[in-house]
């Protein structure tokens, strides 16, 4: 069995052997770009706009450390999710259809607020919650924050994605979990005004940003 540096040179010899990198990272790319547009056929044509790219430039692929493929990947759909939203001017989204699940990792994550005993319901309505509020944080943030809590990529990764030092990308991290904290606070108090109780705010507390 190859293992996938074997396959990268194979591909760079031979288009075809392309498909099995293309199987691998599918989904991963896909999921990024749905949980930064919102929309399914978007999602479809900017996966595959990354794809046609990644292939086209494959030749200029070389293995360096802290340059991993998956990384460079990304790189090149983060790049595609920025010239998506430039021509459209549109804004993140949040899908409330199929919500994350937690599932076996240590530390708390905003953009599922998983607790037990909490009914799909109001799970539902956390995350439509996230996705407004990430409406007001900057492309560089939603990108940031997008790989961090739904592709769940190390912030090593992170920074090796959008070419940017750790430190960087942890202070991005910290800087926009406040910012939507200050913002969930606020929309919980304009809840509240209405007579309306609500738990949404503890979304925001306790993050791991390492």
């Amino acid at each position: 069995m190859e293992n996938e540096m074997e396959v990268i040179a194979h591909a760079q010899q031979d288009p075809e052997a392309f498909g099995r990198l293309y199987d691998t990272y599918y989904q991963p790319v896909f999921g990024f770009m749905y949980n930064r547009t919102g929309n399914a056929e978007v999602a479809k044509d900017l996966t595959s706009e990354t794809f046609f790219q990644a292939l086209k430039n494959l030749h200029r692929y070389k293995p360096q450390k802290g340059k991993q493929f998956k990384s460079w990947l990304f790189a090149i759909g983060v790049a595609q999710v920025g010239n998506y939203f430039r021509s459209r001017a549109k804004m993140f989204t949040v899908s409330t259809d199929e919500a994350p699940e937690l599932v076996g990792r240590d530390e708390f994550r905003p953009d599922i607020a998983y607790r037990m005993g909490e009914d799909a319901t109001e799970l539902q309505e956390q995350v439509a919650l996230l996705g407004r509020m990430m409406k007001q944080l900057n492309q560089k943030q939603q990108n940031i924050l997008t790989l961090r809590f739904f592709s769940h990529m190390t912030v090593p990764e992170i920074a090796s994605v959008m070419g940017m030092k750790e430190g960087t990308i942890k202070s991005h991290i910290h800087r926009a979990v406040k910012k939507l904290h200050v913002l969930m606070v606020k929309d919980q108090e304009g809840v509240a005004d209405s007579g309306v109780v609500t738990k949404k705010v503890r979304m925001t507390k306790q993050v791991s940003v390492t």
